[in-house]
């Protein structure tokens, strides 16, 4: 039998609502990588974990409210409380996960934009920090006690071994921190690109939402001394799950803009900008230039090899040919789909067409002009 408490339906249209949104981003994400970019990365699978992660949080909360969440233990019967704390303790490993591959996710993005071995360090320190964290958190939860079912039926006589609230406050404290670093970090990585300065912002505004999530953080982390209070753990705990959703649905999205890009043009019809990113550190750029001093040295991630022969002279259809020569010629404009972002992320390994090795190519573009 089945009972919906006065805070039941609001649990439920707000977790449904966040889950379908968080689903929108996460599809056209999806879609922009594979049909526009054509190319998925690690971080779209931990986004798409994390979805997946988000759905399993949403269906057992959900069934966790119709066994009588967010309804005082008063109210309900013995076996509804205890069917109720139990999915909803299921729900907090999905939800603890997720937070984890969000995180990471955009961690994995990050790190394949620097170039620095000091910030590729903290990133990944990032990533293994923040997956142990959530992982000791969820085995701390069901250990805490014995025997195991007193965790959701406080009734039964049992011990407990661990102060399983305060870890949850330290577990959640830090992985709010994370949420802060990882907004804040992109700013000092995209200043050294040579970018235009609306493309630099696109991407660091994007990753900075990632601020919002680390406030949503904070209040869930206010929220979690509901978990401490046994006696009515499911009207207590009803703002922890609201805000855990909340969380969840921010991260999602703050990992999704800045690879929308190209999805939006798309939409917008626009042809995306065929800029070239230069890092400013001399240490990553190639020597050598144009003896014309036409030449760059630029960061191109998807550009052709094309031999042009024929004698030098005057002819009618150009003025200026090459003989045994292989340029790489940026093809600007013909890959319309392709955001700033993207062009400069694309990884050649999956284009053996295009004759390129692995990873971010740095070349000489000559610029050739016909008159």
């Amino acid at each position: 039998m089945y009972f919906i408490g006065r805070n039941g339906s609001l649990i439920i249209a707000v977790m449904w609502v966040e889950t379908l949104i968080a689903l929108l981003f996460v599809v056209a994400r999806i879609y922009t990588r594979a049909r526009l970019v054509r190319n998925i990365f690690w971080e779209d699978h931990l986004i798409s974990i994390s979805m997946v992660l988000f759905f399993g949080y949403t269906i057992s909360c959900t069934v966790a409210t119709l066994n009588g969440m967010g309804s005082h233990a008063a109210d309900l019967g013995p076996a509804q409380t205890v069917k109720a704390i139990k999915w909803e303790i299921a729900g907090q490993t999905f939800n603890i996960m997720a937070i984890a591959t969000s995180k990471s996710s955009v961690a994995v993005f990050l790190i394949r934009i620097v170039d620095r071995k000091l910030h590729i360090c903290l990133l990944w320190f990032c990533i293994f920090s923040t997956t142990f964290v959530c992982v000791s958190c969820i085995v701390f939860m069901f250990t805490q006690c014995t025997p195991l079912e007193s965790i959701f039926n406080p009734t039964i006589p049992h011990t407990c071994y661990i102060n399983f609230t305060v870890n949850a406050i330290i577990s959640g404290s830090y992985t709010t921190i994370m949420d802060f670093v990882l907004a804040i970090f992109p700013w000092f990585i995209l200043w050294k690109l040579n970018m235009r300065r609306k493309e630099r912002l696109t991407v660091a505004i994007g990753l900075s939402l990632g601020v919002f999530a680390g406030m949503c953080g904070i209040v869930r982390n206010v929220e979690l001394r509901g978990i401490a209070g046994k006696a009515d753990y499911t009207y207590l705990t009803m703002p922890l799950i609201i805000w855990s959703s909340t969380e969840l649905l921010v991260c999602i999205i703050c990992a999704s803009i800045p690879v929308l890009r190209p999805f939006y043009k798309k939409v917008r019809g626009a042809v995306s900008s065929s800029a070239q990113y230069e890092l400013d550190d001399a240490t990553s750029r190639p020597q050598g230039s144009h003896p014309n001093g036409t030449a760059k040295n630029s960061y191109l991630t998807h550009s052709v090899s094309q031999r042009l022969s024929g004698p030098f002279g005057n002819q009618p259809d150009s003025a200026a040919s090459l003989r045994g020569l292989s340029a790489n010629i940026m093809m600007a404009g013909e890959h319309e789909n392709f955001s700033d972002d993207d062009i400069m992320l694309r990884d050649t390994r999956s284009c053996p067409e295009l004759g390129v090795g692995g990873g971010i190519q740095t070349t000489t573009a000559a610029e050739i002009s016909y008159k």
